[in-house]
């Protein structure tokens, strides 16, 4: 039993080093391409632009893997505040409930809106 869970460690392990020499490959050549191509302050300009661009790209495949839906995806759960979200993903804010003791009346604020009692609870 432990044995296989190794293998499947080691081919994990073996995609994942696969992967990153791709990408590293990828972000060469693209490098010694612009670097031919273009004059010297021009070039490196591009390279940095392209390399972010390449890098954003990265970070959504990444994404989208995980189950997140991209880079679009996790802006739209990092600003989804006072919505309710209930994706599953960690990253949504529910807002804070407060039920008055006096009316039993369900608000936002610290002190009831209907009878402007303090005395409220959490929930």
């Amino acid at each position: 039993m432990s044995n296989v869970n190794n293998n499947n460690s080691k081919n994990n392990h073996q995609i994942q080093n696969n992967n990153y020499l791709i990408w590293l490959f990828i972000y060469l050549g693209i490098g010694f391409a612009i670097s031919f191509i273009l004059p010297f302050p021009i070039s490196l300009a591009a390279s940095l632009l392209v390399f972010l661009l390449v890098n954003a790209v990265r970070t959504d495949i990444a994404l989208r893997r995980q189950g997140i839906g991209g880079i679009k995806g996790l802006y739209k759960s990092l600003t989804s505040f006072g919505k309710s979200n209930n994706s599953g993903s960690g990253f949504g804010h529910a807002p804070t409930k407060f039920y008055c003791m006096s009316c039993g009346y369900e608000h936002g604020e610290y002190a009831c809106p209907k009878c402007g009692s303090k005395a409220v609870k959490v929930g």
